[in-house]
């Protein structure tokens, strides 16, 4: 379901102006300082959490009580290993997640159930076999009880292979949006959830979107890799769905310096370009697409937030300007969860703006501290330790969470518009669906199946809805 939102009225003075900061060095692992205040404006938002359990205290109060009770313990820590991405493109990304993590963590004083805590971060250089081996090395050397993070769509596949023998706990909780990886039995394992994204659920959405906004001629612009070839695939087919004409599909490499020989690649009759360029490449992207000299610009819809939001949008500033954003998490969510984590973020990253990578690495901390309460910290009683993540409903700092069947994310997804604020920026909410799965937008789950998401690179153009529905039949069709 989408809600509409509507910019209340002396919006404008509520935002607080974001300082523009002079970009830094390409790959720069450390976002670049910008003021970090985004007001509230959302009707939608405010009423997107669900009602009160025991499950779903809100974060200020668990941190409340936590902060009030923890004192000094002989227990044995929990030992869990963080997987990131601190080398190559996505490095901005992996330190936003590892710092939410730890921000709520040490709002807790690293303690639960009477247990410290303690986190053991790799770098897996952003390839898939290091992660897998970084993986075992957490999992058979340094003995971890739970394993957290991934980014990377190569890397989640390898490491969700391995789990399903070594049968330890895994809460992929990195922007990994591999779809099959909760269905296909090839990864799908007992003990693996995910608590970020999905490809369909995250990328479906924006294609719908754009095409009721009136935007009927799309350039789909994302990378040419697995997770990239994923996305566009599910916002290509959403678009097209409902009727819309894909005139450009363009997949620059993951780690591109250069964008101008893609810039030159756009269909000046383009209404809309449907983008998805991870990390540091969305930063160049933006920057370079601004100084664009082509007649038009057509509207940059930027598919998972990576554009639009954190220190990117820092850096890009006005560049981003009537561009349009969209993700599980926008800084101006007006929910007690979210004011919480933004007065907590400032105090500790005063002039740092806040990305949805930072939240989505404090919601794992806070589903991981949930669970682990529910089992009174036995994270040793390892069915028990699964059973309170499947059963994970929260309000967090993103809006509610919860689990489908397959221990696949259930979340909102947020829209928002890049708008000129003093001598800054701010994000404008907009839009909201509530509720979205893994199978969004798809009435029928097994065409999804069958349509093998990431296999399309190259047939966007010129795909009409009559033919993908034809091919989606005919691929159903042959596999029953």
């Amino acid at each position: 379901m989408r809600h509409t939102t509507k910019q209340l009225p002396g919006f404008a003075a509520m935002l607080a102006a974001l300082t523009l900061s002079a970009c830094g060095a390409a790959g720069a692992s450390t976002p670049s300082p910008s003021v970090n205040q985004v007001a509230a404006a959302s009707r939608t938002a405010a009423s997107s959490a669900p009602a009160s359990t025991a499950a779903s205290a809100s974060a200020g109060a668990s941190t409340a009580a936590a902060s009030a009770s923890a004192g000094p313990s002989t227990a044995a820590p929990i030992k869990v290993g963080v997987v990131e991405s601190f080398t190559g493109p996505l490095a901005n990304n992996s330190k936003d997640n590892q710092d939410g993590f730890n921000l709520y963590l040490a709002s807790l004083n690293n303690t639960v159930a009477g247990r410290k805590i303690q986190a053991v971060f790799v770098d897996d250089q952003n390839q898939a076999d290091v992660a897998l081996t970084k993986v075992k090395q957490l999992v058979e050397n340094d003995k971890v009880q739970a394993v957290l993070g991934v980014q990377g769509t190569p890397a989640c596949y390898a490491v969700a292979q391995y789990m399903q023998q070594a049968k330890v706990p895994t809460i992929v909780s990195g922007n990994c949006g591999a779809q099959t990886l909760t269905t296909d039995p090839k990864f799908k394992s007992p003990y693996v959830v995910r608590l970020t994204q999905n490809t369909v659920g995250l990328f479906a959405p924006n294609g719908d979107w754009a095409y009721k906004q009136g935007y009927k001629k799309a350039i789909l612009m994302t990378s040419d890799y697995g997770g990239g070839l994923e996305a566009g695939d599910a916002a290509g087919a959403a678009y097209v769905k409902l009727g819309g004409s894909i005139v450009a599909e363009i997949h620059p490499p993951l780690g591109t310096n250069d964008f101008g020989p893609y810039l030159a690649q756009l269909n000046q009759s383009a209404d809309v370009i449907l983008a998805f360029m991870p990390g540091i490449d969305s930063l160049r992207f933006a920057q370079q697409y601004a100084t664009y000299a082509g007649q038009r610009k057509p509207l940059v819809l930027d598919m998972s937030g990576q554009i639009t939001a954190g220190s990117n949008l820092a850096q890009a500033g006005t560049a981003d300007v009537g561009d349009v954003g969209e993700y599980a998490y926008v800084s101006s969510l007006d929910t007690p969860e979210n004011k919480a984590f933004v007065s907590a973020w400032n105090a500790k990253y005063p002039g740092r703006l806040i990305s949805g990578d930072a939240a989505q690495g404090h919601v794992a901390a806070e589903v991981l501290v949930a669970s682990l309460k529910k089992v009174n910290g036995k994270i040793e009683d390892t069915q028990a330790f699964l059973q309170a993540l499947y059963n994970t409903n929260l309000a967090t700092v993103k809006g509610p969470v919860k689990l489908d069947q397959d221990h696949d994310i259930v979340q909102n997804m947020y829209f928002w518009k890049v708008i000129k604020q003093g001598n800054g920026v701010g994000q404008q909410l907009i839009d909201t669906d509530t509720g979205v799965t893994k199978t969004w937008g798809w009435t029928d789950p097994a065409q999804l199946a069958n349509f093998k998401l990431g296999s399309h690179k190259g047939q966007w153009v010129g795909m009409t809805k009559a033919k993908l529905a034809a091919e989606i039949a005919g691929k159903s069709s042959a596999a029953g």
